[in-house]
């Protein structure tokens, strides 16, 4: 809990509107996950972001978004003190604590190693070593049914920009994270990846709130519905190159 609590102190706050008066919904986002949530040049941007940004204001209403490290973005909006994560994959065990909205798009995750790693050919061969990942992930819940699950050691790096640094030093052997991600920091970090495993099926992204929070989730399907009716989601996905469902 003081982690969280730290996260609350030390999250970068922006506001869509003033920032003087109170907002009518706390958002949050997490650190070094392009081209989906990041920071860049000081704002916060990406396409979550630019969906998030579009919503509220369908719903004339003022958003306070905030950017902290993934688990605390999950730890956060847990106990109360979001109202919302944006561009959260829904997984099963994700569902079995929050509500999703309508889902707007999906991501490939996959688990990568260095491609001049010629030791590890298969999951199973992690055993005993260090990957980084989301908690709650497509892979994780793969590596239950292998009966791998706690002889993998999954740590959460506070951003996926920091998890891709500690697999180009060798810090950890695996990292988790979508395709698109993966490829945008191994071009910045100067490193050529293989995909060890990867799911047959993308994940679907959408937006978490508290599962009791109906008027809420009510609000964002509406808007979704809207923007997608519209066009504003297409172009948006057109703008930062994003798969739609398929």
């Amino acid at each position: 809990m003081k982690k969280v609590l730290q996260a609350v102190v030390l999250g970068v706050c922006v506001s869509s509107m003033s920032s003087a008066a109170q907002a009518d919904a706390q958002a949050g986002m997490a650190t070094g996950y392009p081209p989906y949530q990041f920071l860049y040049q000081g704002e916060l941007t990406g396409f979550d972001v630019a969906v998030a940004k579009a919503i509220f204001a369908h719903l004339n209403e003022r958003l306070d978004l905030n950017q902290y490290d993934w688990d605390n973005v999950v730890s956060l909006l847990r106990y109360g003190e979001l109202d919302v994560a944006i561009g959260m994959e829904t997984t099963d065990i994700r569902q079995q604590y929050f509500a999703f909205s309508t889902a707007y798009y999906e991501r490939q995750t996959a688990l990568f190693i260095l491609a001049a790693n010629q030791t590890i050919e298969t999951v199973k061969q992690l055993v005993g070593k260090r990957i980084s990942g989301d908690r709650h992930s497509v892979l994780e819940a793969h590596l239950s049914e292998l009966g791998l699950r706690d002889a993998i050691r999954i740590e959460q790096a506070d951003s996926k920009k920091d998890a891709m640094a500690q697999l180009a030093v060798g810090e950890v052997q695996a990292v988790i994270m979508p395709q698109r991600v993966a490829n945008y920091l191994a071009a910045q970090y100067g490193v050529k990846l293989r995909v060890l495993w990867q799911p047959n099926e993308a994940t679907p992204v959408a937006m978490a709130v508290a599962k009791d929070n109906t008027q809420l989730l009510q609000k964002l399907n509406q808007a979704i519905a809207t923007l997608e009716q519209d066009g504003t989601l297409d172009r948006l996905r057109k703008q930062w190159d994003i798969t739609p469902i398929r």
